[in-house]
């Protein structure tokens, strides 16, 4: 019992370690862009956390946009060339990019989404907390909110309503909200990403409830 014990206490601490050095998520690539660092080296796509240490590099007139977990940090980078993820900023020499700020209960759904490769029941069920989403209607509101204020190509506020209604278990108007922005696909492709995602979530999470 004390060896299965001290073999769990490992596991935890070695998932606790990963898990802090994740220091931001891709909400958004276009073009080609990739990402090196000790994991080696791998295509950069939307919805894939980072570390503190790995590099992007962009080629052409890539787009990244990235936003720190700890800070609610949003950068968005663009053109050709590295850039350095650092633990509360990324550094580039060639490039400079656009900063806002995503507010804090955004950032806490943002947080619990799960990574590219990751399932849902480690990621977002496991970190689960309806501490701050009262509702449905607060839900609602707060989207309406960061809608109005985020750039009309930015995804994020939609990433919030899709990670929220996973979590208030409102799977029938998630995939409402999922089938609108097919619909969008043809005419805004930022959209793909984001539905592809959250598509498996979803069956995962209604899956999971069967269970």
């Amino acid at each position: 019992m004390l060896r299965r014990t001290g073999i769990l206490v490992v596991i935890v601490s070695s998932l606790a370690r990963v898990a802090s050095a994740q220091v931001a998520m891709l909400t958004q690539v276009t073009g080609d862009v990739s990402l090196s660092g000790k994991e080696g080296a791998r295509p950069a796509v939307s919805f894939l956390k980072v570390n503190d240490g790995d590099t992007l590099t962009l080629a052409g007139s890539a787009r990244v946009q990235m936003v720190y977990l700890a800070s609610g940090r949003q950068e968005v980078w663009k053109g050709a060339g590295p850039v350095e993820i650092g633990a509360h900023e990324g550094r580039s020499r060639s490039l400079k990019p656009d900063i806002s700020d995503v507010p804090p209960l955004i950032l806490k759904q943002l947080a619990k989404v799960p990574a590219v490769g990751e399932r849902g029941k480690t990621g977002m069920v496991m970190l689960r907390s309806l501490d701050d989403l009262a509702s449905g209607d607060q839900v609602n509101e707060e989207y309406a909110k960061f809608r109005a204020a985020a750039a009309p190509g930015d995804t994020t506020p939609e990433v919030f309503l899709l990670s929220s209604l996973l979590d208030l278990g409102e799977y029938d108007r998630a995939r409402k909200v999922l089938d609108d922005l097919q619909a969008k696909q043809s005419t805004q492709p930022q959209y793909t990403a984001v539905v592809q995602h959250f598509s498996r979530l979803l069956t995962e999470a209604a899956a999971g409830k069967k269970h």
